[in-house]
Protein backbone atom coordinates (compact mmCIF):
# COMPACT_ATOMS: atom_id res chain seq x y z
CA UNK A 1 0.00 0.00 0.00
CA UNK A 2 1.54 3.22 -1.19
CA UNK A 3 2.29 5.92 1.66
CA UNK A 4 3.70 9.06 2.16
CA UNK A 5 7.75 9.63 3.41
CA UNK A 6 7.79 12.25 6.03
CA UNK A 7 10.01 14.54 8.02
CA UNK A 8 11.21 12.58 10.69
CA UNK A 9 11.57 13.62 14.45
CA UNK A 10 15.65 13.20 15.10
CA UNK A 11 15.63 15.04 18.65
CA UNK A 12 12.82 16.21 21.00
CA UNK A 13 13.48 19.60 20.46
CA UNK A 14 13.45 19.29 16.50
CA UNK A 15 10.55 20.99 14.86
CA UNK A 16 11.70 21.32 11.06
CA UNK A 17 13.86 19.85 8.80
CA UNK A 18 15.55 20.94 5.50
CA UNK A 19 15.91 18.86 2.40
CA UNK A 20 19.33 18.70 0.68
CA UNK A 21 18.88 16.40 -1.98
CA UNK A 22 16.82 13.47 -2.75
CA UNK A 23 18.83 10.52 -3.82
CA UNK A 24 16.49 8.94 -5.96
CA UNK A 25 14.36 9.71 -9.04
CA UNK A 26 10.93 9.77 -9.52
CA UNK A 27 9.81 6.66 -10.80
CA UNK A 28 12.80 4.99 -9.93
CA UNK A 29 13.02 1.40 -7.42
CA UNK A 30 13.28 2.03 -3.87
CA UNK A 31 14.38 -1.03 -1.37
CA UNK A 32 13.11 -0.53 2.28
CA UNK A 33 15.68 1.25 4.60
CA UNK A 34 17.88 2.27 1.11
CA UNK A 35 18.72 5.87 1.70
CA UNK A 36 15.85 7.78 -0.15
CA UNK A 37 17.00 11.90 0.88
CA UNK A 38 19.57 13.63 2.93
CA UNK A 39 17.80 16.81 5.10
CA UNK A 40 19.78 18.90 7.61
CA UNK A 41 18.42 19.15 10.68
CA UNK A 42 20.04 21.78 13.69
CA UNK A 43 22.15 18.95 14.40
CA UNK A 44 23.64 17.51 11.14
CA UNK A 45 23.06 16.44 7.30
CA UNK A 46 21.54 12.89 7.79
CA UNK A 47 19.78 10.34 5.64
CA UNK A 48 16.35 9.35 5.42
CA UNK A 49 15.50 5.57 4.83
CA UNK A 50 12.55 4.60 2.33
CA UNK A 51 10.00 3.09 4.76
CA UNK A 52 8.93 0.22 2.67
CA UNK A 53 10.01 -0.90 -0.34
CA UNK A 54 8.46 0.11 -3.82
CA UNK A 55 8.82 2.86 -6.86
CA UNK A 56 9.10 6.49 -5.64
CA UNK A 57 5.63 7.94 -7.54
CA UNK A 58 5.96 11.40 -6.35
CA UNK A 59 8.62 14.09 -4.71
CA UNK A 60 6.62 16.64 -2.97
CA UNK A 61 9.23 19.02 -1.38
CA UNK A 62 12.15 19.91 -3.58
CA UNK A 63 15.99 20.53 -2.22
CA UNK A 64 16.15 23.71 -0.13
CA UNK A 65 12.94 23.74 0.88
CA UNK A 66 11.81 23.39 5.02
CA UNK A 67 9.52 20.67 6.56
CA UNK A 68 7.88 21.12 9.74
CA UNK A 69 7.91 17.25 11.68
CA UNK A 70 5.72 14.82 10.33
CA UNK A 71 4.93 16.83 6.84
CA UNK A 72 4.78 14.68 3.82
CA UNK A 73 7.83 14.91 1.75
CA UNK A 74 7.17 12.37 -1.14
CA UNK A 75 4.92 9.12 -1.65
CA UNK A 76 6.13 5.83 -1.97
CA UNK A 77 4.06 2.53 -3.39
CA UNK A 78 3.29 0.12 -6.02
CA UNK A 79 4.13 1.47 -9.88
CA UNK A 80 0.14 1.25 -11.21
CA UNK A 81 -1.49 1.96 -7.31
CA UNK A 82 -3.64 5.07 -7.00
CA UNK A 83 -1.92 7.70 -4.94
CA UNK A 84 -4.40 10.73 -5.45
CA UNK A 85 -6.00 10.52 -2.17
CA UNK A 86 -2.35 10.31 -0.46
CA UNK A 87 -1.71 13.65 -3.11
CA UNK A 88 -4.82 15.29 -1.73
CA UNK A 89 -3.93 15.01 2.29
CA UNK A 90 -0.17 16.05 1.35
CA UNK A 91 -1.51 19.23 -0.37
CA UNK A 92 -3.86 19.87 2.85
CA UNK A 93 -0.41 19.40 4.98
CA UNK A 94 1.69 21.95 3.20
CA UNK A 95 -1.03 24.55 2.51
CA UNK A 96 -3.44 24.59 5.81
CA UNK A 97 -7.00 25.54 5.51
CA UNK A 98 -8.13 28.94 5.52
CA UNK A 99 -10.01 28.54 8.67
CA UNK A 100 -6.74 28.95 11.17
CA UNK A 101 -9.21 29.39 14.58
CA UNK A 102 -6.36 30.38 17.02
CA UNK A 103 -4.29 32.55 13.52
CA UNK A 104 -3.31 35.77 15.20
CA UNK A 105 -3.12 39.24 13.36
CA UNK A 106 -0.32 41.71 12.84
CA UNK A 107 -1.15 44.96 10.75
CA UNK A 108 1.35 44.28 7.97
CA UNK A 109 2.67 47.87 6.05
CA UNK A 110 4.49 45.98 3.29
CA UNK A 111 1.83 42.88 2.39
CA UNK A 112 -1.91 44.50 3.21
CA UNK A 113 -4.18 44.16 0.10
CA UNK A 114 -5.86 47.11 -0.59
CA UNK A 115 -9.07 47.32 0.98
CA UNK A 116 -12.01 46.81 -0.85
CA UNK A 117 -14.46 49.66 -1.58
CA UNK A 118 -16.78 50.90 0.87
CA UNK A 119 -14.91 49.18 3.62
CA UNK A 120 -12.55 52.28 4.46
CA UNK A 121 -10.08 50.59 6.47
CA UNK A 122 -7.16 47.81 5.75
CA UNK A 123 -7.53 44.41 6.15
CA UNK A 124 -5.23 42.40 8.94
CA UNK A 125 -2.69 40.03 8.04
CA UNK A 126 -2.85 36.74 9.47
CA UNK A 127 0.13 35.07 10.75
CA UNK A 128 0.00 31.34 12.32
CA UNK A 129 1.44 30.78 15.90
CA UNK A 130 4.53 28.80 14.84
CA UNK A 131 5.45 32.00 12.44
CA UNK A 132 4.87 34.56 15.23
CA UNK A 133 7.22 32.46 17.48
CA UNK A 134 9.90 32.15 14.92
CA UNK A 135 9.55 35.46 14.34
CA UNK A 136 10.51 36.34 17.96
CA UNK A 137 13.14 33.90 18.04
CA UNK A 138 15.13 35.27 14.87
CA UNK A 139 14.24 39.02 15.58
CA UNK A 140 12.21 39.41 12.89
CA UNK A 141 9.58 41.98 12.17
CA UNK A 142 6.21 40.34 11.06
CA UNK A 143 5.12 43.43 9.22
CA UNK A 144 7.58 43.34 6.95
CA UNK A 145 6.53 39.65 6.14
CA UNK A 146 5.15 38.72 2.53
CA UNK A 147 2.25 35.57 3.54
CA UNK A 148 1.90 33.06 1.15
CA UNK A 149 -0.61 30.78 3.16
CA UNK A 150 -4.05 31.07 2.26
CA UNK A 151 -5.45 34.62 2.47
CA UNK A 152 -1.70 36.15 2.74
CA UNK A 153 -1.05 33.91 6.07
CA UNK A 154 1.90 34.34 7.56
CA UNK A 155 3.95 31.01 7.78
CA UNK A 156 6.84 29.76 9.39
CA UNK A 157 8.74 29.21 6.33
CA UNK A 158 8.16 33.02 5.41
CA UNK A 159 9.75 34.01 8.04
CA UNK A 160 12.52 31.96 7.51
CA UNK A 161 13.05 33.10 4.52
CA UNK A 162 12.80 37.11 4.74
CA UNK A 163 15.38 35.60 8.21
CA UNK A 164 17.49 34.40 5.78
CA UNK A 165 17.53 37.03 2.54
CA UNK A 166 21.32 38.57 1.95
CA UNK A 167 21.36 41.84 4.09
CA UNK A 168 22.26 45.08 2.19
CA UNK A 169 25.62 46.16 3.32
CA UNK A 170 26.37 49.11 5.88
CA UNK A 171 25.60 52.55 5.26
CA UNK A 172 28.95 54.18 3.33
CA UNK A 173 30.59 50.42 2.77
CA UNK A 174 31.27 50.20 -0.83
CA UNK A 175 28.95 46.37 -1.66
CA UNK A 176 32.11 44.63 -3.30
CA UNK A 177 34.10 45.17 0.06
CA UNK A 178 31.79 42.76 1.53
CA UNK A 179 30.79 39.41 1.41
CA UNK A 180 27.25 38.63 2.44
CA UNK A 181 26.75 34.84 3.65
CA UNK A 182 23.78 33.92 4.02
CA UNK A 183 22.73 32.62 7.46
CA UNK A 184 20.62 29.41 6.18
CA UNK A 185 21.06 25.47 6.65
CA UNK A 186 22.96 24.09 9.26
CA UNK A 187 24.24 27.44 10.57
CA UNK A 188 20.89 28.92 10.82
CA UNK A 189 19.86 25.77 12.89
CA UNK A 190 22.84 26.60 15.53
CA UNK A 191 22.25 30.60 15.53
CA UNK A 192 19.13 29.08 16.50
CA UNK A 193 19.81 26.58 18.95
CA UNK A 194 22.46 29.49 20.75
CA UNK A 195 19.93 31.98 20.71
CA UNK A 196 16.85 29.56 22.38
CA UNK A 197 19.74 28.30 25.58
CA UNK A 198 20.74 32.34 26.09
CA UNK A 199 16.96 33.50 26.10
CA UNK A 200 16.30 30.89 28.35
CA UNK A 201 18.72 29.81 30.73
CA UNK A 202 20.14 31.42 34.19
CA UNK A 203 23.48 30.32 32.99
CA UNK A 204 26.62 29.96 35.30
CA UNK A 205 30.06 29.18 34.14
CA UNK A 206 32.81 28.13 37.26
CA UNK A 207 36.27 27.11 36.47
CA UNK A 208 38.49 24.80 37.70
CA UNK A 209 42.12 24.63 37.14
CA UNK A 210 43.63 20.91 36.63
CA UNK A 211 47.44 19.27 36.96
CA UNK A 212 47.15 16.84 33.97
CA UNK A 213 50.67 15.89 34.21
CA UNK A 214 50.83 12.29 35.72
CA UNK A 215 47.68 11.60 32.79
CA UNK A 216 49.99 13.60 30.30
CA UNK A 217 52.41 10.99 30.87
CA UNK A 218 49.41 8.54 30.83
CA UNK A 219 48.76 9.53 27.55
CA UNK A 220 52.33 9.06 26.42
CA UNK A 221 51.85 4.83 26.31
CA UNK A 222 48.14 4.98 25.51
CA UNK A 223 48.14 7.50 22.25
CA UNK A 224 44.26 8.74 23.70
CA UNK A 225 43.33 12.26 23.42
CA UNK A 226 42.57 14.29 27.01
CA UNK A 227 38.97 14.69 25.03
CA UNK A 228 38.90 10.88 25.85
CA UNK A 229 40.10 10.95 29.46
CA UNK A 230 37.66 14.31 30.08
CA UNK A 231 34.64 12.57 28.98
CA UNK A 232 35.36 9.43 31.12
CA UNK A 233 36.32 11.39 34.05
CA UNK A 234 33.40 13.46 33.61
CA UNK A 235 30.48 10.20 33.32
CA UNK A 236 32.04 8.77 35.99
CA UNK A 237 31.54 11.72 37.80
CA UNK A 238 28.10 12.65 36.68
CA UNK A 239 26.98 9.02 38.91
CA UNK A 240 27.74 11.19 41.93
CA UNK A 241 25.85 14.17 40.65
CA UNK A 242 23.23 12.82 38.62
CA UNK A 243 21.45 16.55 38.61
CA UNK A 244 23.61 17.89 36.45
CA UNK A 245 22.85 14.82 33.98
CA UNK A 246 18.98 16.49 33.51
CA UNK A 247 17.00 18.33 31.44
CA UNK A 248 14.67 21.31 31.82
CA UNK A 249 11.31 20.57 30.26
CA UNK A 250 8.43 22.58 30.90
CA UNK A 251 8.19 22.55 34.60
CA UNK A 252 9.71 19.11 35.11
CA UNK A 253 13.27 19.18 35.97
CA UNK A 254 14.01 15.35 34.25
CA UNK A 255 16.85 13.36 35.99
CA UNK A 256 18.40 10.72 33.29
CA UNK A 257 19.38 7.18 34.64
CA UNK A 258 21.59 6.55 32.03
CA UNK A 259 24.42 8.82 31.10
CA UNK A 260 25.18 9.40 27.63
CA UNK A 261 27.89 12.22 26.90
CA UNK A 262 27.42 14.35 23.93
CA UNK A 263 31.09 15.33 22.31
CA UNK A 264 31.54 18.82 20.22
CA UNK A 265 33.16 18.01 17.17
CA UNK A 266 33.77 21.11 14.82
CA UNK A 267 33.02 20.98 11.02
CA UNK A 268 33.42 23.16 8.06
CA UNK A 269 30.22 24.04 8.10
CA UNK A 270 29.76 24.29 12.23
CA UNK A 271 28.95 22.17 15.09
CA UNK A 272 27.96 18.52 15.53
CA UNK A 273 27.59 16.66 18.82
CA UNK A 274 27.30 13.01 18.56
CA UNK A 275 26.78 10.94 21.40
CA UNK A 276 28.75 8.78 23.47
CA UNK A 277 26.24 6.71 25.04
CA UNK A 278 26.58 5.00 28.35
CA UNK A 279 29.85 6.89 28.78
CA UNK A 280 30.00 5.73 32.35
CA UNK A 281 30.44 1.64 31.67
CA UNK A 282 33.14 2.22 28.98
CA UNK A 283 37.02 2.72 29.63
CA UNK A 284 39.09 5.78 28.17
CA UNK A 285 40.29 3.55 25.31
CA UNK A 286 36.71 2.70 24.15
CA UNK A 287 35.71 6.24 24.29
CA UNK A 288 38.14 7.44 22.44
CA UNK A 289 37.82 5.08 19.43
CA UNK A 290 34.42 5.65 19.45
CA UNK A 291 35.23 9.39 19.59
CA UNK A 292 37.87 9.49 16.38
CA UNK A 293 34.98 7.13 14.41
CA UNK A 294 32.86 9.54 15.10
CA UNK A 295 34.49 12.13 13.91
CA UNK A 296 35.49 10.56 10.91
CA UNK A 297 31.99 10.04 9.87
CA UNK A 298 31.09 13.45 11.11
CA UNK A 299 33.62 15.39 8.74
CA UNK A 300 32.27 12.53 5.95
CA UNK A 301 28.14 13.58 6.49
CA UNK A 302 27.97 10.20 7.37
CA UNK A 303 26.39 10.80 11.03
CA UNK A 304 22.75 9.02 11.05
CA UNK A 305 20.26 10.28 13.85
CA UNK A 306 20.90 7.81 16.42
CA UNK A 307 24.65 8.80 16.65
CA UNK A 308 23.08 12.24 16.88
CA UNK A 309 20.72 12.52 19.13
CA UNK A 310 19.85 11.47 22.82
CA UNK A 311 22.95 13.18 24.84
CA UNK A 312 22.21 13.88 28.42
CA UNK A 313 25.29 16.04 29.31
CA UNK A 314 28.09 17.62 26.67
CA UNK A 315 31.92 18.19 26.33
CA UNK A 316 33.49 20.49 24.32
CA UNK A 317 36.67 20.99 23.85
CA UNK A 318 38.12 24.51 22.76
CA UNK A 319 41.93 23.65 24.07
CA UNK A 320 41.99 22.21 20.85
CA UNK A 321 42.15 25.37 18.94
CA UNK A 322 44.52 26.98 21.64
CA UNK A 323 41.84 28.64 23.57
CA UNK A 324 43.23 28.93 27.51
CA UNK A 325 39.09 29.17 28.75
CA UNK A 326 35.97 30.03 27.89
CA UNK A 327 32.40 30.29 28.68
CA UNK A 328 30.78 27.39 26.37
CA UNK A 329 27.34 27.39 26.22
CA UNK A 330 24.63 24.56 27.18
CA UNK A 331 23.28 22.53 24.82
CA UNK A 332 19.60 22.85 25.37
CA UNK A 333 17.47 21.38 26.74
CA UNK A 334 20.76 20.11 29.05
CA UNK A 335 21.57 21.52 32.05
CA UNK A 336 25.06 21.19 31.94
CA UNK A 337 28.29 21.81 29.89
CA UNK A 338 31.73 20.74 30.38
CA UNK A 339 34.60 22.63 28.45
CA UNK A 340 38.26 21.89 27.70
CA UNK A 341 40.76 24.99 27.78
CA UNK A 342 44.40 23.92 25.95
CA UNK A 343 46.61 21.55 28.36
CA UNK A 344 49.74 24.34 28.83
CA UNK A 345 53.14 23.78 30.76
CA UNK A 346 52.53 26.59 33.59
CA UNK A 347 54.61 27.58 36.29
CA UNK A 348 53.00 26.50 39.60
CA UNK A 349 53.74 26.20 43.22
CA UNK A 350 54.50 23.23 44.90
CA UNK A 351 55.59 22.57 48.66
CA UNK A 352 56.58 25.66 48.53
CA UNK A 353 59.06 26.00 45.46
CA UNK A 354 57.93 26.87 41.50
CA UNK A 355 57.42 24.15 39.64
CA UNK A 356 56.75 23.54 36.14
CA UNK A 357 53.34 21.62 35.57
CA UNK A 358 50.77 20.60 33.02
CA UNK A 359 47.78 22.76 33.97
CA UNK A 360 44.13 22.81 31.92
CA UNK A 361 41.39 24.96 32.72
CA UNK A 362 37.90 22.79 32.61
CA UNK A 363 35.01 25.48 32.68
CA UNK A 364 31.54 24.13 33.68
CA UNK A 365 28.40 26.51 32.35
CA UNK A 366 25.65 25.09 34.33
CA UNK A 367 21.59 26.43 34.49
CA UNK A 368 20.98 27.48 38.13
CA UNK A 369 17.64 27.31 38.14
CA UNK A 370 18.44 23.74 37.76
CA UNK A 371 21.77 23.18 39.71
CA UNK A 372 22.72 25.15 42.77
CA UNK A 373 26.34 26.46 42.88
CA UNK A 374 27.52 23.75 45.89
CA UNK A 375 26.50 20.71 43.59
CA UNK A 376 27.96 22.15 40.43
CA UNK A 377 31.43 23.30 42.19
CA UNK A 378 31.35 19.71 44.09
CA UNK A 379 31.19 17.93 40.01
CA UNK A 380 33.79 20.27 38.72
CA UNK A 381 36.46 19.27 41.73
CA UNK A 382 35.22 15.48 41.29
CA UNK A 383 36.29 15.73 37.62
CA UNK A 384 39.27 16.97 38.42
CA UNK A 385 40.66 14.88 41.05
CA UNK A 386 40.00 12.08 38.64
CA UNK A 387 42.23 13.34 36.27
CA UNK A 388 44.56 14.94 38.42
CA UNK A 389 44.99 10.99 40.53
CA UNK A 390 45.14 9.30 37.00
CA UNK A 391 41.78 7.72 37.88
CA UNK A 392 40.34 8.15 34.45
Amino acid sequence: MAQHVCMPRLSQDMSQGRIVAWLKKEGEAVKEGEPLLSIETDKAEVEVPAPRSGILRRVLLAPGQDAEVGMPLAIVGDADEPIEALLSSAARAVKPPVARPRAETVPAASAVPAPAAGTGAPRRQPVSPAARRVARELGVELSQVSGTGPDGLVMEQDVRTYAARPQPASPGEASENVEVIPLVGLRLRIAERMSLSRRTVADVTTVADVDMTELGNLRKASKLSYTAYVVRATAQALRDFPILNASLVDNQILVKRDIHVGVAIALERGLVVPVIRSADRKSPEEIGREIDELAARGQAGQLGPAELTGSTFTVTNSGAFGSLLFTPIINHPEVAILGMGKVAETPVVRDGSIVIRKIMYLCLSYDHRVVDGAPAVQFLQAVKSRLEQGKA
